[in-house]
């Protein structure tokens, strides 16, 4: 089971827009809820209005900002013929879901290409989408996206490079945590037990808890429960079947305890969805 994946997917975490970025003066960079800027020649300087010396990228350079961060885009070329070429990638996802994910997602992220140990990690994915932009063949749009959204996972799994580390994220990159998401998400409907999951990872119930805690960034039976919730959101919205199944799926032997506690999290009821 791909954590990652899976909760990307139930979050329904998309690229909302591409377009590439022509530089010649300063110019205001606009405010959206997940934005990212990678720099495919030459080179940008963004500017915040915390830090007005301003942030230089390279080319294969990107970052990632989350929330309304004011920023101005400057062209600062790495070699004197070479000019800027860069893009601009929109993303949008409920922030308001109860994940970890949505609650700690990085406000600013920089991921440098000096970073990445083989730099086709990104590259190939940039040059194919500036090239989906250049030549505008039939189904660019669906492919683009595709690509931004590479790109953006691309980002997210070097993140635990940085300090300190994201909760969740922080995660994926510790082996018995990683390995307790793994067994949460792919058994959804088992009625997991704090000991059963810390006896299967190694590690006293104690150490365990704790540890789930501070990487995952909630305990681990709040993140049993808002995920079932979440899955079971999805279920709804994306299929008929009776209230009563959603509830099975989600590990609820009845349909009443289910509505209940998807009215505690959501505050409205599961049919609201329908």
């Amino acid at each position: 089971m791909d954590v990652l994946s899976d909760v990307l997917e139930t979050l329904e975490l998309r690229c909302t827009s591409i377009r590439p970025i022509s530089l010649g003066n300063t110019q205001a960079g606009e405010i959206m809820p997940v934005l990212a800027y990678i720099v495919v020649a030459g080179g940008l300087k963004l500017r915040f209005q915390a830090n007005p010396a301003g942030l230089a990228l390279g080319p294969l350079d990107c970052i990632l900002l989350a929330g309304a961060e004011e920023h101005e885009l400057q062209p600062v070329s790495a070699e004197s013929s070479a000019p800027t070429r860069a893009l601009r990638c929109a993303y949008a996802f409920d922030r308001g879901l109860p994940h970890p994910f949505t609650r700690y997602f990085p406000r600013r992220l920089c991921l440098r290409s000096r970073d990445l140990t083989d730099k086709s990690e990104l590259g190939r994915a940039v040059w194919l989408l500036e090239g989906e932009l250049i030549n505008a063949r039939p189904g660019f749009d669906f492919v683009a996206l595709r690509l931004a959204e590479i790109m953006l996972v691309e980002m997210l799994r070097r993140c635990h490079l940085d300090e300190p580390q994201v909760p969740f994220l922080a995660a994926l990159s510790d082996p018995p945590i990683h390995a307790a998401l793994q067994q949460i998400h792919r058994q959804l409907e088992h009625p997991w037990q704090v000991r059963e999951l810390a006896a299967s990872v190694g590690l006293s119930r104690a150490a365990f808890a704790e540890r789930f805690h501070r990487r995952a960034g909630e305990p681990p039976l709040r993140y049993v429960r808002h995920w079932r919730m979440l899955k079971a959101r999805g279920e709804l919205r994306r299929t008929a079947v009776p209230i009563k199944t959603v509830a099975t799926h989600a590990g609820y032997e009845s349909a009443a305890g289910f509505r209940r506690a998807f009215r505690r999290v959501f505050g409205r009821a599961p049919s609201s969805l329908r």
